[in-house]
Parts: C-alpha cells; structure tokens; sequence
C-alpha cells in the first residue's frame, strides 16, 4: 500500500508539501499541487483518515442514527429518506460512517462517537416523543440535526414535514368530496409523525363541523397488516366508513388488498387515501392517491445546516418546516351510502393474537 513518502518521493517534493495538499492548505503553487494529485492518483494513495481527524480536529464523517428498527421496515420510504442523506452527504465532501437499523442502547453511545472524534455530528431520524436523546446530545454539545421529528422547546436544529397541514388536507379533501365518515387508520402515537397526522385529521373534522367518533380511529403500526386488520374492523361496524385516510401508504395497501378480497371496489365502495407517496402506489388499481413527501429537499437541507453546525457551533439553531404535495390519483371519488359486507373469514395469519393487538392495545390520546 503506498504511504505519503512515497507521493512525496514521486512528486519529488517534501512529505509536508504533500501533507498540505492533503487538507487543502493554500501556500502550494499551483504547479506543485497538480504534481503531487497526479501522484496521488498514478499510486492509488489514500489519506490516513484517522491521520487528517487529528491534524484538523475533524473527521469529515457524519452519523446518522435511527432510534426506531420499525422504520427500516417501511421501506422503500425511510431507505429513500437515508439515500437522500448519503447522497448530500457525498456531495458536500462528507462520508457516511455510522448507521445503526436497531434500539438504542443508551443515549451516551451515540454522544461518544462524538468525543471519540469518529463523527463531527450527527442526523438523528425520526425520535420518540419524549426526547430523551436529543436532550443527551445537546447536554454533550454534539452538533446535530432532527430530520422527521422535532421540538420547538429544544435549542436544537430540525428539519421535518408539516405533517399536520397534510393529513388535514388529505381529510379536507375527502371531506370536499362530500364524505362525513372518514375513518384513520395511525401510525406509531410514539413518534411526532404519528400523532401529527392523527392532530391535523381530527381538526379537518371540527372545521368542517364534523362529530370526531373514537369508533373512526384504529391504531396502526405503519405495516401492510394494520391496513388488513384495520378494514376488518371498520367493515365489522354497523356503520362503517365511507373513506378512510391511512397514515402511511402501507397501511393502505393491506387495507386495498383486504378491500379487493371482500370483493369491495375501490373507489367505487370506499375512497381510500395514503401518505408518503411510495415508489409503487401509482401503480396499484387503482393508483393511490396520497401526500408526497419532500424527500430530496429534506436530504440537502439536512446536510447543508449540519455542516454549517459543525462549522460554526455556536450559530443559532433553525427550525425547519416543508410543505407536502398533494397528489391526487384515482382511489376516492364521491360517497356511495349503505356499503355493507359479509366478511371473509379470517386467514390463520390474520388471527395471530400479535397481528390483531392494534385492536385493544390503549395508546395514548394525541397530542393536538
């Protein structure tokens, strides 16, 4: 493997010269700068990263931690979520060098990476409501971003979707279209996403001079199966709704899926509306109307105000909020009263007790 002496011995040049080329110094020549890249390259000669982090006091990496396993199973939307981090990552000269898809341990493991000079900050994705590490991170000064989440009583950066103002137009939408039993079917209450968007469906009501009935609300985990569980629930009902709002476009593809056994047309039948706006639900029948997350906006900004954290740590922090896109497809149209069906039976899947605990399990109330 070639060393530093050896670009220098190449270059003919001192092993400084080359070491200031390295971390970008200013007093080279020029002519002495592209001799010594050009050796850097005939030689395949990398930097000793451990090397740079101590002659700048940085380590060009940025970690990226994610507090919850359950949203690396939502995938494709939360993995094209960290492909936009990594991509703004590598764009703005960073590397990518911690991801951890599982629980966290403890808050201080992630405050040490910091210490230990392995990261010079961090992007935290998607916390749980009582924010008990963000509060570890800025008690240890550890420059960090929020992305998908947030709280305003924090002196801490975040960059999240207004997901609130969303899921009350998705309901304002439904409502307009002349529906005035909409049920919702949630995500997690444990993450700021979930409860948001349960917030702005339930506000869209009251505006719109609508009776908000519990029986409306099943809780869901943000899986194909709370979709599935969710329709066999409000179908049992001797009302049942006449459009549904799902918190994420999973939910809603278990709860088409269900709709399609039970020989129930969407929208014919009942309008159905996602969020998030996943790779495929264009491409359900029929296409799936939904909220579109700024995912690219959200990669670039994120990155861009932790690296000016890093520059500058005593900067003010900023509080970010993007707008969704409303996209409107082909999966509502106007009610059709008096839809009432004879369930199929349950498959012995669908009559795990594990996959039927959305049912009974007492979340909390939201937080509006």
């Amino acid at each position: 493997m070639p060393s530093q002496s050896d670009v220098a011995k190449l270059a003919n040049v001192s092993f400084m010269t080359v070491s200031r080329v390295i971390n970008g110094k200013e007093n080279v020549k020029e002519e002495t700068r592209r001799r010594v890249l050009k050796a850097i390259d005939e030689l395949g000669y990398y930097p000793n990263a451990a090397a740079r982090a101590l002659n700048n006091n940085k380590t060009d990496g940025i970690g990226i931690i994610i507090p919850h396993a359950e949203f690396m199973n939502v995938a494709p939307y939360f993995l094209d979520l960290i492909t936009s981090l990594e991509r703004n990552i590598d764009r703005m000269g960073y590397h990518l060098v911690f991801k951890l898809p599982t629980s966290l341990k403890s808050a201080s493991d992630y405050s040490q990476l910091y210490k230990e000079r392995k990261v010079d900050g961090v992007i935290v994705l998607a916390p749980s409501v009582d924010q008990w590490l963000l509060k570890k991170l800025i008690t240890d000064h550890v420059p960090s971003v929020v992305v998908y989440g947030r709280d305003d009583e924090l002196d801490i950066n975040y960059i999240d979707a207004n997901n609130h103002k969303g899921a009350k137009s998705a309901t304002n939408h439904l409502i307009k279209l002349g529906h005035k039993r909409i049920g919702m079917v949630t995500g997690s209450t444990t993450l700021i996403c979930g409860r948001d968007r349960i917030s702005g469906y339930l506000e869209a009501l009251e505006e719109n001079n609508l009776p908000v009935d519990k029986r409306l609300i099943f809780y869901g985990d943000w899986q194909p199966e709370s979709g599935v569980r969710a329709f066999r629930y409000f179908f049992g009902l001797a009302d049942p709704p006449t459009a549904i709002f799902c918190a994420n476009d999973h939910m809603a593809l278990g709860l088409m899926r269900a709709a399609q056994q039970n020989r129930l047309e969407i929208p014919r039948d009942l309008s159905l509306f996602g969020y998030n706006d996943i790779a495929y639900s264009g491409y359900l029948t029929p296409p799936l109307s939904t909220m579109k997350q700024p995912l690219d906006e959200i990669g670039e900004k994120a990155i861009e105000l932790l690296i000016k954290t890093i520059e500058e740590p005593d900067r003010p922090k900023e509080k970010i909020m993007l707008d969704t896109e409303f996209i409107d497809r082909e999966s509502c149209t106007f009610p059709r009263k008096n839809v009432h069906i004879k369930l199929r039976p349950e498959t012995p899947l669908e009559m795990k007790p594990e996959l039927r605990a959305g049912l009974y399990y007492p979340h909390p109330e939201p937080r509006k």
